[in-house]
């Protein structure tokens, strides 16, 4: 033992263990050409593999960048568990945006100050009466520019209680969004220094504060969970596990526990929108 806290540690593990840092959109294009057939996401009835992840991801982030949303931007994700999240998370990522989260829970008041603070002036949530009304009162507001709405049932109809999307030009759907996008011939560049995710405290001191997690951060994250849990995984025969998530991805243990780890180990995720 070189550190009193070793005493603690799982069998095998380090104190200094190598500590891998990358950027997300990486962490996505690797698991997808490891993985590629493999199903990450299972959502209702419907799988997605890490393959068809990575292009979705790829087009929205294409869409994004023609958008206007690219370096030195923030894009505000106000959405709940379905693959809408992941397909945008990276997706803006890809592009070179900063992400804010938006939680669902948050009143009108928390939720003005993030998006203003932010900067997010395209905002992506879903036509679910749980969020579209909110949303379309930033568009009232003046606080953001456009809206893009990804329809529940894209997912599969499962009779979840929808808003009308209003007919306006500021507001356009997921699927028109993205239709004709095309990627640019170079990417851009995106390094682990970069700020990937703006990710809000509760607010219980007064208003919430956004946090600066850059690709770094949140890829050490992941291989310092990939670290501790090389052992009990070992034992296990690094079988291939379903991991069940209900907890919000908006939230950020769920984000790099559940989704972000399991990605990078070629898991299924079995996302549920309620918890």
């Amino acid at each position: 033992m070189t550190h009193p806290g070793e005493q603690f540690y799982p069998e095998g593990v380090q104190w200094d263990d190598t500590i891998v840092q990358g950027t997300l959109p990486d962490l996505l294009s690797k698991a997808a050409a490891d993985y590629g057939p493999r199903t990450a996401l299972e959502f209702r009835d419907r799988p997605v593999t890490y393959a068809e992840l990575a292009a979705m991801a790829e087009r929205a982030a294409a869409a994004f960048l023609r958008a206007g949303c690219g370096k030195n931007s923030s894009v505000a994700l106000f959405l709940g568990n379905s693959p809408d999240h992941p397909v945008n998370f990276f997706g803006a990522l890809k592009a070179g945006a900063r992400v804010a989260h938006l939680s669902p829970l948050d009143g009108e008041i928390a939720l003005t100050h993030k998006v203003s603070d932010s900067g997010s002036r395209l905002l992506v949530t879903s036509n679910l009466a749980a969020l579209l009304p909110t949303a379309l009162k930033f568009l009232e507001k003046g606080l953001i520019d456009r809206l893009v709405v990804c329809e529940d049932d894209n997912w599969g109809k499962v009779g979840t209680p929808q808003a009308a999307i209003p007919e306006d030009p500021r507001i356009v759907t997921f699927k028109t969004f993205v239709e004709g996008a095309i990627a640019p011939a170079q990417w851009p560049i995106v390094t682990a220094d970069d700020v990937a995710l703006l990710q809000y405290t509760g607010g219980t001191t007064g208003l919430p504060k956004g946090a600066m997690l850059t690709h770094g951060n949140l890829t050490s994250a992941v291989s310092i969970y990939d670290v501790w849990g090389k052992p009990s995984r070992a034992v296990r025969g690094d079988a291939i596990e379903r991991v069940i998530c209900v907890l919000p991805l908006f939230h950020i243990y769920a984000l790099t526990v559940v989704l972000l780890s399991s990605l990078s180990r070629g898991n299924l995720i079995s996302l549920h929108q309620r918890f």
